[in-house]
């Protein structure tokens, strides 16, 4: 059986199977991480429905605190973030989501991830491919890795995210903008500064799932 389901406080969630997963030792430092979301939703949740026309998202996973397990999707991004070593991905996005506050159309951060375990997912991607030819030929085919990560998993609302600005990546030492293209790797301080702001936000993946379900359920039905 690969997962099984835990009963928490909330709402289920789904602890997979860790066997065959390496423990991961990363450097203090956070690599920054584009998420695609939806438009439906206030909570800046993955784009679950293809609203941007980037595919059908199931990543990143709340539901089982993994990135690139459930699918073979930024592939080249996980690997360089294994390969740099970070400990931490945070997750960004530009919000165009339903609420009308004033963090919409900026640039977020809305949750992050310790990354506890790896496992190289590229056989069990390619095997679904080759029993369902019908399938987009996975990213990874043409790769020799293909890193999946697992670890404890943290989201906000959209008002309690981090607000990422031009300005503050001038005053942190950062180079680009506050856009889709950064490709930020934040060092210990400013890592730091994240996280303690993230920490003292309530934990809202809870309720990332709960939309995330609506939306396959959706799906499902047709």
């Amino acid at each position: 059986m690969f997962f099984f389901i835990i009963v928490s406080s909330n709402m289920p969630k789904t602890q997979i199977n860790l066997e065959g997963w390496q423990d991961y030792r990363g450097n203090a430092a956070g690599s920054l991480l584009y998420v695609e979301t939806s438009r439906q939703s206030e909570m800046p949740v993955r784009d679950q429905l293809n609203e941007n026309e980037k595919g059908f998202l199931y990543e990143p996973n709340y539901e089982t605190s993994t990135y690139g397990l459930m699918s073979c999707y930024n592939v080249k991004n996980i690997n360089a973030i294994v390969r740099a070593k970070s400990r931490y991905i945070l997750f960004g996005t530009r919000y165009e989501g339903l609420s009308d506050s004033e963090k919409r159309n900026k640039y977020l951060i809305m949750g992050y991830m310790r990354i506890d375990k790896i496992k190289d997912v590229r056989t069990r991607h390619i095997q679904r491919f080759m029993s369902n030819p019908e399938l987009q030929e996975p990213e990874c085919m043409q790769m020799e890795h293909n890193w999946a990560v697992y670890g404890p998993m943290h989201f906000v609302s959209m008002d309690d995210s981090f607000l990422v600005t031009d300005e503050i990546l001038k005053e942190w030492g950062y180079k680009g903008h506050a856009s889709r293209q950064l490709k930020a790797v934040f060092q210990k301080e400013h890592l730091d500064q994240i996280l303690s702001f993230l920490d003292s936000k309530e934990d809202k993946i809870d309720e990332y799932i709960a939309i995330v379900d609506e939306f396959k359920e959706a799906l499902e039905e047709g």
